[in-house]
């Protein structure tokens, strides 16, 4: 039986020690929307998206909120500003009705049968949480998987640091000051296949035909703890798909 199921949630949490006082609400979507009535194809959607309720200052807490409405789901929708539940039903409607056409025009255009079409099946999977405390920052990450259809999807992690007193999301400068750019590019290249052993060894590819690239810039999307920071740059950023989202730590002992 074809699962058509959807709910949306607001539900108050409590994080974790590391960041108890900031209290969160939770936007959950779940639904498979078919492309027609018995279709095998469907748009499949799921959010799973924490926004604070607390813990930052009224004025900072906008701000944070719609920094995480712009990251997860589109600057589209920075600004609506009422219910998550509300922000959620937009959105599914948005993305059902691009759905709906993008595909039947597709369709009449190819003049091919529903059943001979590769692209009919979508897929929209959107999270986002908050994470380690470091100071008067926090972490929070958000993970998006999209599928249009094609070979295969694409999935991205994209961190942000915001500053708890402000509301601020913090550039990587801010903690880097003192490091020259080049000193910089340096470490992220001393470090550039720490989290990737497992994938080289698994795979059994030489490490100098990994990245496409000489020379990696910091990334602007990084976290910050007690030891360091990690910079993440996206499937194709730097090297092929099958290695996916890659992250750089570098530790404080060597950003001094």
């Amino acid at each position: 039986m074809k699962r058509c199921f959807a709910f949306l949630m607001a539900a108050l949490l409590l994080l974790p020690a590391c960041t108890k006082e900031i209290r969160t609400e939770t936007l959950k979507l779940e639904e498979d929307i078919p492309f027609r009535e018995g279709s095998a194809n469907n748009l499949s959607l799921n959010l799973d998206i924490d926004f604070p309720v607390s813990g930052f200052s009224p004025q900072a807490l906008e701000s944070v909120r719609q920094a995480i409405r712009t990251y997860t789901i589109s600057d589209a929708y920075a600004d609506c500003t009422g219910p998550v539940t509300e922000l959620g039903q937009i959105w599914r409607n948005n993305v059902a009705e691009d759905y709906l056409t993008s595909n039947q025009a597709m369709l009449e255009e190819m003049d091919i049968p529903e059943e001979d079409a590769p692209f009919l099946n979508w897929g929209f999977d959107y999270k986002g949480v908050f994470g380690e405390k470091y100071q008067h920052f926090v972490n929070y990450l958000i993970e998006k998987y999209e599928y249009l259809g094609g070979a295969h999807g694409l999935s991205v992690e994209t961190p942000l640091v915001f500053d708890i007193k402000t509301g601020d999301i913090v550039t990587y400068e801010f903690f880097t000051g003192q490091v020259g750019s080049d000193r910089l590019k340096e470490l992220i290249d001393k470090h550039k296949f720490d989290n990737l052993k497992d994938k080289i060894d698994g795979a059994d590819i030489e490490e100098e035909n990994i990245f496409y690239v000489e020379s990696i810039e910091p990334s602007e999307f990084y976290t910050v703890s007690q030891e360091g920071l990690t910079f993440y740059y996206q499937p194709y950023d730097l090297a092929p798909y099958v290695f996916g989202v890659i992250t750089i730590p570098v530790p404080w002992e060597e950003l001094k």
